[in-house]
């Protein structure tokens, strides 16, 4: 038997001290939930509103529960990593962890035991106190379901033969609790996506992100959670039940709150939402495929140019320090489009050679950071050059590109040259190439696959058989000389 490392701060210690948190519970019942939201930050700031969700469901009805939980620590792509059928001691009594429910949930397809992201995750462990509470007598299994990218055919398959097996699992005594907070807002979380009103855009927006889930469609959740960006930090959790529920499953919110409620602060928040899901598992599973999700959402020529003014400004910061750098300020209406998550790269070039170039393909975090830190990076960190000297700056033109969505392809034939760039991927090895490159070197699929081979440290021929590939669009911005001078 364990104690929860995070048992004194994230939640206190005795149950009296729990109960002061939590407050007046609602008596009534609501009708035999099959699954329950429920938020994990610290009691202090949602424990009274997972309180009043789960004092609703009726517990003499259940057996077991099921904990799904994101991993916060711990990068697991297609991964589900299984809780230790170790019990745990709460304020409220011992958590019973079901050996055979964690032998089940260890033999599906694509589990596994990661110890490292279990080691310092609080999603799962968070709940334990309050099940106990308010479902004594039910034995507990748990999942932290890594990241998924419902873009590709392939998670969606992996994700589809898992939910049907995790189907099986699940009785009408069974209770699933997707263990989730809403959006995280604030420059410390680096999603900043308005400036003004936040403590009535912040609840509009996870209203909205709700409704979308509730569609009980994965390719819907899928595309809003990518043209947001709403950093909702259960999403594959969402993303899972989203593929395990029959068509007719029935959502209802149950209630939300901030934790503005309790800091006051609306410069950094996070929102919780508390929601059941009603659900006959004996229906069948829907159809899962790959989201839809558009291939570049543009951003304005505005916007564009602000971004090239931000890797300018990053690099003077850099190399003449911010003092130097004087003030930079951005529209308020650009500095909301550039809160868009893409992946984006900096270019520098010096005299038409190129002087450094480094970006993220993937859409994890807004622009506006994204551009600002790789300006600095290609920059400083291309270990193919040299750092750049403060004395070359007058001499550096400076190119961003903002990228699409990276979609697998089935053969390098559906390269069209000038519009993908392209990322190689073999054996452990991976390169990209931006769709400018091919262009500006003027060479054709042969010639830039066999370069792309090279650069990914493999055979020149090694594109030919046994590699995958995935193409991207870009949007290039190129510099104004005009705004900065030396």
């Amino acid at each position: 038997m364990r104690t929860p490392k995070i048992a004194g701060s994230w939640y206190p210690n005795s149950a009296e001290e729990i109960n002061k948190i939590i407050g007046l519970t609602p008596n009534k019942k609501l009708p035999h939930p099959s699954v329950i939201m429920l938020p994990h930050a610290g009691y202090v700031f949602s424990g009274a509103i997972a309180a009043r969700a789960l004092a609703q469901v009726p517990a003499d009805e259940y057996d077991k529960v099921i904990i799904l939980a994101p991993t916060h620590h711990v990068y697991m792509p297609k991964t589900f990593s299984v809780q230790p059928a170790e019990d745990v001691d709460t304020p409220f009594g011992v958590v019973k962890f079901s050996t055979t429910l964690h032998e089940q949930l260890s033999k599906l397809p694509g589990a596994k035991f990661v110890d490292q992201a279990h080691t310092h995750e609080h999603a799962i462990d968070i709940q334990l106190p309050l099940i106990k509470h308010y479902l004594p007598n039910c034995e507990v299994g748990a999942l932290l379901v890594g990241q998924w990218d419902m873009a590709t055919a392939n998670d969606a398959e992996l994700l589809g033969n898992f939910a049907k097996e995790f189907r099986k699992l699940l009785d009408n005594k069974t209770l699933i609790v997707i263990s989730t907070d809403f959006t995280h807002f604030g420059k410390n979380y680096s999603y900043t996506p308005f400036a003004d009103n936040v403590e009535t855009r912040l609840p509009k927006l996870d209203a909205e992100m709700f409704d979308f889930f509730s569609q009980n469609d994965n390719n819907i959740w899928a595309r809003e959670l990518h043209r947001t960006g709403a950093t909702i930090c259960g999403a594959s959790c969402m993303h899972l039940v989203l593929a395990t529920l029959p068509a007719t499953a029935q959502f209802k919110k149950i209630e939300y709150d901030t934790s503005a409620t309790t800091t006051g602060s609306w410069d950094s928040v996070v929102g919780y939402t508390t929601a059941t899901i009603n659900a006959d598992w004996q229906e069948p599973l829907k159809e899962l495929k790959p989201a839809p999700i558009p291939l570049m959402n543009k951003l304005s020529d505005k916007a564009g140019e602000t971004l090239t003014k931000i890797a300018e400004y990053s690099l003077r910061t850099a190399l003449f320090g911010k003092d130097a750098a004087g003030n930079f300020s951005i529209e308020k209406s650009i500095y909301e489009e550039l809160q868009k998550p893409c992946g984006a790269f900096v270019t520098l070039n010096k005299h038409g050679q190129l002087r450094g170039c480094i970006g993220e393909i993937i859409a994890n975090r807004p622009v506006l950071n994204v551009v600002y830190d790789r300006a600095i990076s290609a920059a400083l960190h291309d270990t193919r050059f040299n750092p750049v000297r403060a004395e070359e700056f007058g001499s550096l033109d400076i190119e961003v590109s903002v990228l699409s969505v990276p979609t697998p392809i089935d053969s390098y034939h559906d390269i069209v040259i000038g519009r993908d760039g392209v990322i190689l991927q073999k054996d452990g090895h991976s390169a990209v190439f931006l769709p400018q490159v091919a262009t500006e070197q003027g060479w054709d699929i042969p010639t830039m696959l066999t370069q792309l081979s090279l650069k990914a440290g493999l055979p020149a021929d090694a594109w030919k058989t046994g590699a995958s590939f995935q193409v991207f669009q870009a949007q290039i911005f190129h510099q104004k000389k005009d705004y900065y001078s030396i």
